[in-house]
């Protein structure tokens, strides 16, 4: 999944006083990056969520995005299915553990992988998550750690950090490290973010069919609505 799971799950945890709640977010990207890397040949993409979560912590999910991994490969969208438990405290610290199952249409079973995930938040809104899976999909193992902080700049824009190290069992794979630095603007259900993302990549690593880099440095800009189907 290529929105952060620790986000999610904290937000709703952190969210209005309800014994649950049920909620979309519809994103339109200038690219769909999954740390630094595009899952859409450089192109836009649409993306849609439905979330629910429990006062006491547990939450369940699901995410889909269009893909394109290339001429010749059938995945055509992606579909994710997450689930959980966070907790957070007056302190500033919290915490969240949970897994996350990636799948995509069209494409044989053999594309889809699951990962298990733990995060913190610390004091000051530094959150610090990781990820690991063990899968044919990888040809092996394969583990995630993305650090994020933001700062609120007042009148609900925020200045946002966010840096993530993979790395892969297999030789099939390149190790690698992605950085991204933007700011965002909440206005009611809407929140619009504008960014820039590089990685450690080079073309000879991840590149399109037209030859352009896949991970190379870019802007991003997302757009995006959240409803609420318990409060329309």
């Amino acid at each position: 999944m290529r929105h952060s799971l620790f986000v999610l799950a904290l937000a709703a945890v952190a969210g209005p006083a309800s014994a649950s709640s049920l909620t979309s977010t519809f994103t339109l990207a200038s690219d769909y990056l999954f740390d630094g890397v595009s899952q859409t040949q450089n192109d836009p993409a649409f993306q849609a969520s439905l979330d629910w979560s429990h006062d006491s912590g547990f939450y369940l999910g699901t995410w889909a995005s269009n893909v394109d991994f290339g001429s010749g490969d059938p995945a055509d969208v992606e579909i994710d299915f997450y689930g959980g438990f966070a907790k957070e405290y007056e302190s500033g610290w919290g915490w969240t553990a949970g897994f996350a199952h990636y799948t995509y249409t069209v494409a044989p079973s053999s594309y889809d992988y699951t990962e298990l995930t733990a995060g913190v938040t610390f004091p000051g809104g530094t959150r610090l998550q990781a990820w690991a899976s063990d899968d044919d999909a990888l040809d092996g193992s394969a583990w995630r750690v993305k650090a994020k902080h933001s700062i609120d700049l007042g009148d609900d824009w925020s200045l946002d950090f966010e840096a993530t190290r993979t790395n892969y069992s297999s030789p099939l794979f390149t190790d690698f490290t992605h950085g991204q630095l933007g700011v965002s603007k909440t206005f009611g259900n809407f929140a619009a973010y504008l960014g820039y993302s590089a990685t450690t990549l080079g073309r000879e690593d991840a590149a399109a069919d037209d030859g352009k880099a896949l991970a190379g440095g870019r802007v991003l800009f997302t757009l995006s609505a959240t409803v609420d189907w318990l409060n329309l």
